[in-house]
């Protein structure tokens, strides 16, 4: 009986230092202070899909993609639907694969490595289908987007 009446307090006390302790930790990481570990993936089969994805999407001037689609392009399309600012002529894009929708490169790089595999846009898949090896032709690119809502 003796033992119980100890037992209580104590756990009470540890179950308060545990609450204050997440407490804690959600406000750091709300004010931007504290950023939890990356969880650990046992299989390697993510980080191999994405160093695919980044090495099969290639890197073009905005500039270029201008000039291929026309300034058509120039006047709907000037902005990275990631990060929301304005794309330059200068500017390094990734160009995606199956849709033709172009992003910053580190915008849709950072896209990549969190783990997502679609378009942000209209989230066709970024990687191609086993059999879709060639590249969509430049006039259809945006008609020919597999739109998956």
């Amino acid at each position: 009986m003796n033992i119980i009446k100890n037992y209580i307090p104590a756990m009470f006390f540890l179950n308060l230092v545990n609450y204050v302790k997440s407490l804690f930790k959600d406000a750091f990481t709300r004010l931007g202070l504290f950023k939890q570990p990356p969880p650990e993936e046992d299989d390697h089969t993510g980080t191999v899909v994405t160093a695919m994805i980044m090495t099969n999407l290639r890197v073009i001037e905005y500039g270029d993609f201008v000039k291929r689609f026309g300034d058509e392009v120039m006047k709907k399309d000037r902005v990275c639907s990631v990060c929301l600012e304005a794309m330059e002529k200068r500017d390094e894009m990734r160009e995606l694969c199956k849709c033709s929708h172009v992003f910053h490169r580190e915008c849709i790089d950072g896209w990549v490595k969190e783990g997502r595999l679609t378009c942000p846009l209209c989230r066709s898949a970024l990687c191609p289908d086993p059999m879709d090896f060639g590249r969509p032709h430049p006039r259809n690119s945006f008609l020919d987007c597999d739109v998956i809502y």
